[in-house]
């Protein structure tokens, strides 16, 4: 058994470094991380990955954790030399960031046109495939700053500069940028039970109407983004601050194939096609395949975590969603207690139930595709009856989905029920 002793110096804005039961990349995380700063014991050493027995600071007992991330250390040997320090690790390797845009592969020309409308985590994933050994991917993700997720503290070369550089170059979060398109987007607070997107215009001053929408089922949390982006862009009056939430389930469905990325210069070995899917995984609010008991379980646990985000201030409260996501807001809206509206977008029929136990005082706008074979126009229809909602049935041309058509119509019905 090896003598020697290591000490953390890496996961510093994680809390630590992240903890394995066992040698693989895909064996169980331990729930607490080795605290930065913590020296262990080197029980075996296979590559990266070290087999450790707690010595001193905060973290499990033992367990396997990853020396290095790719060019940053996480951890360094001790043996009776100083330690190397953080400020010493970044000085090893000082990269000309010129040389990196033109060496890497990477350039926002690949990012069709730019990221204006488009979620951090999707350019993220763009950027995880051209830069980020595959095997490296999974755990990738827990290294990525909250920071990073902000634009108005990150732009998109930063967030370029900090995969090529596999998270050696982190840009400082204390900068004030303009967002892509005027709208800004950063991640809601962890002190809310559900996680959740914030979006909202750079301009905002006083918020006075929070808009809280719930996706759909066996899609990416972040798939109302552009809907979000949307009803900030050019809004009449900069006080309206979007809220995406994220189902609390992950899905079985499995995510499409990966599309090829070629980057040129630094060509990434995709050849190992064993390892484990490092995408993030589809969300749902319960699984479709769930029983009838276990489903309204769900159904209720998740209406009263989003309303628990929606009366997390005193502003005015428009509840909405899609699909399934719809059928939350609907079971969520009773326990909201600044409840100004609902925008249901293609309900599911049997939410009518749900729908006959808000105040029909509650100004709603409910969409229906007419061509749409998951929530039938003649189902929503009897969720729109149930409502007793004074305005109109929105049909719009089109199946399962969200159309500028009922985008247009949300922003209308924002402004009226915002003043």
């Amino acid at each position: 058994m090896s003598s020697r002793t290591w000490k953390v110096i890496g996961g510093g804005d994680k809390g630590g470094v992240l903890v394995r039961q066992g040698k693989a990349l895909t064996s169980e995380q331990l729930p607490e991380r080795l605290g930065t700063g913590a020296v262990v014991k080197e029980l075996k050493l296979e590559g990266d990955r070290l087999h450790f027995e707690l010595d001193s600071g905060s973290g499990p007992s033992s367990g396997w954790v990853s020396t290095r991330l790719k060019d940053k250390e996480l951890l360094v040997v001790l043996d009776g030399e100083k330690p190397a320090g953080k400020e010493d690790v970044l000085k090893k390797k000082s990269w000309d960031v010129k040389f990196l845009f033109s060496g890497c592969g990477a350039n926002l020309r690949a990012l069709d046109g730019g990221t204006e409308g488009a979620s951090r985590e999707q350019l993220f994933e763009f950027l995880m495939k051209q830069h980020v050994s595959p095997e490296l991917r999974r755990d990738f993700w827990e290294e990525i700053p909250d920071h990073m997720y902000d634009t108005s503290k990150t732009d998109e070369t930063d967030c370029i500069t900090f995969f090529q550089t596999v998270g050696h170059l982190c840009p400082a979060d204390s900068k004030r940028l303009s967002s892509p398109g005027g709208v800004r987007q950063y991640l809601a607070s962890k002190e809310l039970p559900l996680r959740g997107i914030v979006v909202e215009p750079d301009s905002i001053k006083e918020v006075k109407l929070l808009v809280v929408l719930c996706h759909g089922i066996e899609v990416l949390g972040h798939d109302l983004y552009s809907v979000a982006h949307q009803l900030c862009l050019r809004a009449p009056s900069p006080s309206r601050r979007v809220l995406l939430l994220e189902a609390p389930h992950e899905s079985a469905q499995p995510r499409e194939e990966e599309e090829e990325v070629k980057a040129a210069g630094m060509p990434i070995d995709e050849s190992n096609t064993d390892l484990p899917e490092w995408r993030k995984p589809l969300r749902e609010w319960w699984s479709r395949n769930a029983k009838e008991k276990e489903a309204e379980k769900c159904l209720s646990e998740a209406a009263e975590a989003v309303a628990k985000c929606c009366n997390a201030g005193d502003t005015k409260v428009v509840l909405g969603g899609f699909s399934q996501g719809a059928a939350v807001a609907l079971a969520a809206a009773p326990r909201v207690k600044n409840l100004a509206g609902l925008v249901l977008m293609s309900p599911p029929g049997f939410a009518a139930h749900l729908a006959s136990k808000v105040a029909p005082t509650i100004p709603a706008l409910v969409a229906a595709g007419s061509k749409d074979p998951i929530a039938p126009r003649d189902q929503v229809e009897g969720v729109h009856k149930a409502l007793g909602a004074a305005d109109p049935l929105l049909v719009f041309e089109g199946g399962h989905e969200v159309t500028m058509t009922v985008l247009d119509a949300a922003k209308a019905f924002l402004a009226k029920v915002g003043q």
